[in-house]
């Protein structure tokens, strides 16, 4: 029984692995074709297949459950076609087993998918962002959007990117008096020297008076803000590019500081169930195969799966989001849609069996 179990294992794990490679060579080509039109002086072709290559991690754990119920589908489909679970089920063999097996390549995938998510995929996100920040700056693109809104010291704080090491890019600080707007400084960059002091690099700042506008500019300045470094960095990402544990950390002090974590609960959330949602999506591809894609071409057994991974990954989206604006537990939000999915596989298989 455990070469019947690897041999079926391996036939799913085969077929995982051919849709998964599929899936992100469709998403590098149409990033490529979207992203070609950012190409200048400045912005590269080479940063931008760096920035892509560096986001497939992050893809690849992000499609593991749609991979997973597409591969479950060929690859139960083509042992379905060759006749060989019709010998196996006369054989005696139970359907529970034959999905045991097949379910056993797609946890270790997703477990392999959460260190990806956890130890990879982060890093590899940040520094695309960052190459991307870093060469807007360049170009002289430097605007108020993709980047994070703070409020420290009385003071309202933008910044465009950050990294790890306690380094930013594209500061600008609003300073104001009452109702008035005292000045601003914009920095090119601003790297952490200790506690709560920073040196601003590359620094203009504009001062408004009551009849008059003066700018200076200075290679180097101090900056004291009572923010941790660690907190600024974690400011400057979204949700999807933080590891479980940045977003365990970041949710601790937003809710110290009573702001509002849903964010970063739902990412969390969304991630740690991932393994739960690949196998809820293989049961639900194991009935398939049994019943209605029994007899199916390969090609409908592809399209079929396509369609229940979108709707799977729409209920996601849609009940997760539903979650942060009616403001209930995210992770309630993310668990209906892989309840309902594990519930009806589990009742679909049962009644095939």
């Amino acid at each position: 029984m455990n070469k019947i179990d690897r041999y079926i294992g391996n036939s799913v794990l085969w077929a995982f692995l051919i849709v998964a490679v599929v899936l992100l060579g469709l998403d590098f080509a149409l990033t490529f074709i979207e992203q070609i039109k950012r190409v200048n002086d400045a912005y590269t072709i080479q940063s931008l297949l760096q920035v892509i290559l560096y986001r497939l991690p992050g893809k690849l754990a992000e499609y593991i459950p749609i991979a997973s119920l597409i591969g479950t589908l060929m690859g139960l489909g083509t042992l379905a076609a060759t006749s060989e679970l019709t010998v196996m089920r006369a054989a005696g063999m139970p359907i529970w087993r034959i999905g045991f097996a097949a379910c056993q390549p797609i946890f270790l995938v997703s477990l392999l998918g959460m260190g990806i998510s956890e130890f990879v995929a982060p890093m590899a996100e940040q520094k695309a962002n960052l190459i991307e920040k870093v060469q807007d700056q360049e170009s002289g693109a430097f605007s108020l959007t993709g980047g994070v809104w703070l409020k420290a010291d009385n003071n309202f704080v933008y910044i465009d990117a950050a990294d790890d090491k306690g380094k930013l890019y594209g500061i600008q600080i609003f300073s104001p008096d009452e109702q008035k707007l005292k000045h601003i400084t914009k920095a090119v960059s601003a790297q952490h020297i200790d506690g709560t002091l920073w040196q601003l690099n590359g620094v203009k700042k504009t001062h408004f008076a009551s009849d008059h506008v003066e700018t200076e500019s200075m290679k180097n300045a101090d900056w004291n803000v009572s923010i941790k470094p660690e907190h600024l960095f974690l400011a400057s990402q979204e949700p999807d590019t933080l590891s479980l544990s940045q977003l365990a950390t970041y949710q601790q002090y937003l809710h110290q500081q009573n702001l509002d974590a849903s964010q970063y609960e739902l990412e969390f959330w969304i991630t740690i169930l991932r393994p739960i949602a690949s196998l809820a999506l293989v049961l639900v591809a194991l009935s398939s195969v049994f019943g209605p894609l029994r007899s199916s071409t390969m090609g409908g057994r592809i399209f079929t799966g396509v369609i229940i991974g979108l709707a799977f990954q729409n209920a996601l989206n849609l009940f997760g989001r539903m979650s942060v604006a009616v403001d209930f537990p995210p992770v309630i939000g993310v668990s209906i849609p892989i309840i309902i999915c594990l519930f009806a596989g589990i009742m679909l298989v049962r009644r095939r069996g």
